[in-house]
């Protein structure tokens, strides 16, 4: 039954009741479902009021955050995301099809885009879209009646700066993100489903055999003056802890940041993930010809042995991908022999 149907049910119901109560001494019960009209979370500290229903969303700032949703059931209500088109198959291969019929927008969204498209809730991160570059802020959307929502692995230590974010683990910024949506989308099922299936594959990647000296994994996101990498707050730090290994920018509190080569040496990874934007055909061979050619990364075991891993940066950032990031990442660790057989099929995931 659709919405609209069950409004105007519900709408019937009422008036029935006020007529019933006209005649009689009796009072109608109140149907709390039918009256519920918005829905208040905490989102980054903050209890904040969403309307509902949401009909119309535009999620930006993160690509893996669009598989989370889909994963919870928001597919129909995305009117807009800010997604590589080259990243759709990877979207299809883990959410089946459907991202490819959404309009993908080039940069960031404009206000004058967010109400073009008649969004109800924008969907950003205050390293993207909510520093405001565009006119488009929390405080700008709720001026102009619609909802922000920020995404929890974006959410900012300390509200004057936007360049130190990070305020819980990555698997719990998911899991909050998870709920919200469920609650936003009212999929709260879904939701949950969800839930279940990442609990019971990040519990599959624990019990998996550990190594002896947990392997030490690089993430090259981007960058050639310096390397625009991970530290300890954000999704790949709990991908590479999930997978068996040691983010060597664990200590680092910070979602993303920038890290000099020199630092980057003197870690010694034995694995680099190098990120995959899927932007051009030499862009994974260009970032690996770039260590290689980097006095003091050339003679790394890790570039001497070849050991990359290259996955999309839409298994990286704050999303459900990530749960395939790491199995991934589990899978090829093996392969190179820095973490035990365990015997598992890392591309078959378990059933919630």
């Amino acid at each position: 039954m659709s919405k609209r149907i069950r409004s105007t049910l519900y709408a019937g119901a009422a008036v029935s009741a006020l007529l019933t109560a006209a005649g009689c001494s009796a009072t109608a019960p109140v149907d709390e479902a039918a009256a519920k009209t918005s829905v208040t979370l905490e989102n980054c500290g903050t209890d904040t009021s969403f309307d509902l229903p949401i009909r119309s969303v535009i999620a930006t700032s993160n690509s893996a955050n669009v598989g989370t949703i889909i994963k919870v059931g928001g597919l129909d209500k995305l009117s807009a995301v800010t997604l590589n088109t080259a990243n759709d198959a990877v979207m299809d291969s883990m959410f089946g099809p459907g991202i490819a019929d959404i309009p993908h927008l080039e940069g960031t969204p404009t206000m004058e885009t967010v109400l073009g498209k008649n969004a109800d809730l924008v969907v950003g991160s205050y390293s993207g879209l909510f520093k405001g570059a565009s006119g488009v802020t929390p405080e700008s959307l709720k001026d102009n009646g619609v909802g922000a929502y920020v995404i929890s692995d974006s959410c900012r230590q300390n509200a004057a700066d936007d360049t130190v974010l990070g305020t819980m683990g990555p698997w719990d910024a998911l899991r909050a993100d998870i709920e919200n949506y469920g609650k936003l989308f009212e999929t709260e099922d879904k939701a949950k489903s969800a839930r279940t299936e990442l609990d019971q594959r990040l519990e599959r990647l624990e019990s998996a055999p550990a190594a002896a000296a947990r392997p030490k994994v690089l993430i090259y996101d981007s960058g050639e003056e310096d390397l625009y990498t991970s530290g300890g707050n954000g999704a790949p730090n709990g991908i590479i802890d999930a997978a068996g290994a040691t983010n060597v920018f664990a200590d680092v509190d910070n979602t993303w940041f920038k890290a000099s080569w020199e630092t980057v040496a003197k870690a010694e990874p034995d694995v680099i993930v190098i990120m995959d934007y899927k932007k051009s055909a030499d862009e994974v061979q260009g970032k690996i010809d770039a260590i290689k050619a980097r006095e003091g990364l050339r003679d790394l075991d890790a570039v001497k042995q070849n050991r990359f891993v290259v996955l999309p940066l839409a298994m990286f950032t704050s999303g459900f991908p990530n749960i395939y990031g790491a199995e991934q990442l589990r899978a090829q660790i093996e392969a190179f022999g820095l973490a035990p057989a365990s015997g598992i099929d890392w591309a078959a995931a378990p059933s919630a």
